[in-house]
């Protein structure tokens, strides 16, 4: 599944095409910083892949689906 980045990532670049992996854990709590805000409300974190093979972990609140 493709996904578009909502925030950096790492190396991966914001509004980066993304291809979604398997499910790495949950973000149970986000600080000011990060997009959307704060928040206690988990969510599932995953792998992400972009064109250059990079990878890193990312809470689903910062990826946008793409169909």
């Amino acid at each position: 599944m493709k996904a578009t980045l909502l925030h950096k990532a790492g190396k991966i670049k914001k509004g980066a095409t993304v291809d979604l992996g398997a499910k790495t854990g949950t973000n149970d709590e986000r600080g000011p910083n990060d997009l959307g805000g704060a928040s206690t409300t988990s969510a599932p974190v995953y792998a992400i892949t972009d064109k250059d093979g990079q990878t890193e972990n990312v809470d689903t609140r910062d990826l946008t689906i793409v169909r």
